[in-house]
Order: C-alpha cells, then sequence, then structure tokens
C-alpha cells in the first residue's frame, strides 16, 4: 500500500513540476526554451536532494546548529511546492486567453502584440510569486500556530466523580518530518499547563521510528505528572511503519495505558466510568468497525458513563447506536485548509473538526496537534482541554 502511495505521489509530483514549467515557458515564450529547461532542472534537482538529505538525516541533524536552518527549509519546501501547483490551473487559463486573444485578433499590429505578449509575461512572472509566497507564509504559520480549545460537555447523568473533571487531548502529532521532539517537548508543556485529569493520545503519535526511544522517555515523564494518567490508541500511521514494534515500546517503556480494541474502569460507583479505545487501521468498513468496538465494549456494563477513543470520527456512527455519550477522534487534521468554515481538503467523512451532537451521543473531531503537512489556513495545530459538567450545555 505504501510503495502504491510512494509510486502515484512521485507520478503526480512529476508531472506538476514539469506542468508548471512548460506552462510558465508557454506564457514567456523565451527564444530558446532548452537553457531555462537546464536550469530549472538543475534548480529542481539540487532542491530535491536537499530536502531528501534532510528527511533521511533528521535524526543526526537534530541538535547541530545547522538543524534550525534546515528545518525553515524543509516547512518553506512544502508551501513551494504546495504554491507551485496552486499556480498551474491560473496558467491554464492565462494560455487559453492568450491562444483565444491571438486567434481573435491575428491580424493586430506587431506593437500591439509587443504589449500582450509583456502583459502575459509579467502575469506569469506575478501568479507563482503571488501562489508560492502565500503559500510559504501559510506553511510557516501552519507549523508554528498551535491552539489550545477549551470544550465543556453537559450530561443530566454525569457520573459525580466526572463533575469538573479535566482530560487533555492530544491526537495526531506525526513526530517524524515536519514536528520534531522540540515541537513534542512545546505541546506537552502546554498540556501540563491546564492540570489535566487525564490525557487522552488518539492516535499518529509517531511517523519517525528511530526517535521512538526519545518519545517513550518524553511520555513517562510527562504521564508521572498526570495525576489519572494517560491513554493511547492506535491511528493509522502506527500502522503504515510497524505497529507491532510501536506498541512494544510504548508498553514497556512507557506508563501509559495502551488500549487496543480495549478499555478501562477510570471510576466506579453506582455508574461507573470507563475508556473504550478501538484501533484503526485505514479499514473503513462498517464490519469491521463493528467488530471492533464490540470487541472494545466487552465486559462494560449497560449503565456505565464510556468515553469511547476512536482515531477515525467514522466510528462516531456506531457510538450513536450503542448511545456512547462521548467519542474524541482526530485524523481528519480539521481539514487543514478551512474557508467560511468549509474545509477545501477532502476529509472523506462528515465529521471533519469540532463538535458533533447526534441524539444522545457527542463527537469532537481534533484539528491535530501536529502534522506531516504544515500548510494550514483556519485551522491550526489544536490542544483540546475537556472539562464535564453536571446539566446540558
Amino acid at each position: 500500500m505504501r510503495i502504491l502511495f510512494n509510486i502515484i505521489f512521485s507520478a503526480i509530483l512529476v508531472i506538476g513540476l514539469v506542468g508548471f514549467w512548460a506552462l510558465f515557458l508557454n506564457l514567456w515564450k523565451p527564444k530558446k526554451k532548452w537553457p531555462a529547461w537546464v536550469g530549472y532542472i538543475i534548480i529542481i534537482g539540487a532542491w530535491f536532494a536537499a530536502i531528501r538529505y534532510y528527511i533521511l538525516n533528521q535524526v543526526d541533524l537534530y541538535g547541530t546548529m545547522y538543524y534550525p536552518l534546515m528545518n525553515l527549509f524543509r516547512t518553506e519546501s512544502y508551501g513551494f511546492l504546495f504554491g507551485l501547483f496552486l499556480a498551474i490551473p491560473v496558467f491554464i487559463v492565462l494560455g487559453l486567453l492568450y491562444w483565444a486573444v491571438n486567434k481573435i485578433w491575428s491580424k493586430t499590429p506587431e506593437e500591439n502584440r509587443t504589449g500582450r505578449r509583456a502583459f502575459f509575461r509579467t502575469a506569469a512572472t506575478v501568479v507563482p510569486l503571488a501562489t508560492i509566497g502565500g503559500s510559504s507564509y501559510a506553511a510557516y504559520v501552519g507549523q508554528h500556530e498551535i491552539e489550545v480549545t477549551h470544550e465543556s460537555f453537559g450530561y443530566t447523568n454525569l457520573p459525580p466523580g466526572l463533575k469538573d473533571y479535566k482530560i487533555v487531548q492530544l491526537s495526531d502529532i506525526h513526530v517524524g518530518p515536519s514536528i520534531d521532539l522540540d515541537d513534542l517537548d512545546e505541546i506537552l508543556k502546554l498540556a501540563l499547563v491546564e492540570k489535566p485529569n487525564r490525557v487522552v493520545i488518539t492516535g499518529d503519535l509517531i511517523d519517525k521510528l528511530a526517535w521512538l526511544p526519545q518519545v517513550c522517555e518524553r511520555l513517562t515523564t510527562f504521564a508521572k505528572q498526570i495525576p489519572d494518567g494517560v491513554d493511547f490508541i492506535l491511528g493509522n500511521h502506527e500502522y503504515h511503519h510497524d505497529v507491532n514494534k510501536v506498541l512494544d515500546e510504548l508498553k514497556h517503556n512507557t506508563p501509559m495505558n495502551i488500549l487496543v480494541n480495549s478499555n478501562i474502569q477510570i471510576m466506579g460507583g453506582k455508574q461507573p466510568v470507563y475508556i473504550a479505545g478501538v484501533a484503526y487501521d485505514n479499514d473503513r468498513e462498517k464490519e469491521k468497525r463493528e467488530a471492533m468496538i464490540d470487541k472494545a465494549l466487552s465486559g462494560i456494563p449497560d449503565y456505565a458513563f464510556v468515553i469511547l477513543l476512536a482515531h477515525h470520527p467514522e466510528f462516531f456512527e456506531e457510538a450513536i447506536e450503542r448511545k456512547i455519550p462521548l467519542t474524541l477522534s482526530g485524523h481528519t487534521h480539521g481539514g487543514q485548509i478551512v474557508f467560511m468554515g468549509m474545509p477545501l481538503v477532502p476529509t472523506g467523512t462528515p465529521y471533519t473538526k469540532g463538535r458533533y451532537v447526534e441524539e444522545q451521543s457527542v463527537c469532537y473531531v481534533n484539528n491535530g496537534t501536529g502534522h506531516w503537512f504544515p500548510i494550514r489556513i483556519n485551522c491550526p495545530r489544536e490542544i483540546t482541554v475537556i472539562t464535564f459538567f453536571d446539566g446540558v450545555a
């Protein structure tokens, strides 16, 4: 699956890079195109080699004097590529317009044609400067901006022990190419500031397994400062890499509760409270989700108050059917690019970001505390602080 994804991604990347320059030269119309192609290939080749070197050697580069600069280069490389692809549809429109103008006014005097060429050359220069500049800014802001969101959830049947109980949700941290150990330190520090009773991590913790030992060390120190501990579930990215290695390291080298289609009781009494967690291995079939959630809820009495941790918010459908009061999810990164409240990046689910209420169930979808692609617009990275109260919001 990963090999196929890499092949498709590489093909799209090559087509985009070649298409951009071909469309640019079509508008610019230099007398000789081959020098422009040679220069472009050299620049793109050098850029690709540099970013490839960074990704392959990030762990070894971390902590060196060169790392901050290369980190910035990595972030702006995403902005450069995104801006380049944004310019392509504009170039296509301009190219068609140029062709139509020349077709309609083919007998225009030469001096008017010169002015026309100058206009389209200017447009061909301004468009990528604008798109690449804008996306580079979005990449920088998206990489550094993180929002602490406070959400209150009220229930008329709230167990007494949950009143004013505070849970911090972290999701989709993606420790790896875009989120390094320094970013993780900042995330954990911000979570501690909120003084939560417990913390839940709803999947996609790590992408670069070479950093797994250091991540375990940080999470161990962090979990010891959380009164009721830390709960963790698997996301699809753990399965993309080596899920068994991740599970083995986290189980043996951290005090976190690892919930793989299982549950734990966190409060007793007449209405006990359980946290259940389902894994997500990219299989979105209804039958598979049903089997996993049934296994995760096994042994929980019907009268219990259940908090479900589900990396993919699609599990909310099963949560509604089982009248689970609260589901905490992630995976979508909030759509990452949002205009007028609507995500422009397809997420494949109606539950994209924020709070959803259906019948007796509530789902909250975290924007992603990290990411593997830094460009964000109106959708900052998020740490969610959840507090319970007795009553209806």
